[in-house]
């Protein structure tokens, strides 16, 4: 029982952003590295990128701490839009990406919708830059 709280304790330090809760870049590439392989099932992959591009201008204006209170609330609200089956990474300071091996398109319209009115209580812009793309390999070839 005790080895199993220090292996969780371990991964939890390899591969948890500490202050979002979220995966962190080392999770991201070793995701990347899984993918990668030939032998990866690749169909149907949804991969979103997410930017908080107000972070510098909220530093700037009220503090790195309401700067941090900023980079967590983006990721709380990809936790609510996103489910459990959505790999969320913080790969930087203010950017993060999800990763879904299903069609994630209706969640990115619930995301996108949601930025500008679930959080509009906080005194700064929340905005954020986003994109995404897909990727299905059940093409063939002989579809013209």
């Amino acid at each position: 029982m005790m080895k199993k709280k220090g292996v969780e304790k371990l991964f939890r330090l390899a591969y948890i952003d500490a202050m979002t809760g979220v995966l962190n870049r080392n999770a991201y590439e070793e995701r990347l590295k899984k993918l990668r392989k030939p032998t990866a099932n690749l169909k149907d992959i949804y991969i979103v990128s997410i930017k908080l591009s107000s972070l510098k201008e909220i530093n700037k204006t009220y503090g790195r701490r309401t700067g941090d209170e900023a980079i967590r609330i983006v990721a709380e609200l990809l936790k609510v839009c996103f489910d459990e089956n959505t790999y969320i990474y913080r790969i930087s300071g203010n950017e993060f990406i999800c990763i879904a091996e299903k069609d994630i398109r209706a969640y990115i319209a619930e995301l996108r919708d949601d930025i500008g009115f679930k959080w509009c209580d906080v005194p700064y812009n929340l905005d954020v830059s986003m994109g995404y793309a897909s990727y299905d390999n059940s093409f063939d070839g002989t579809r013209l």
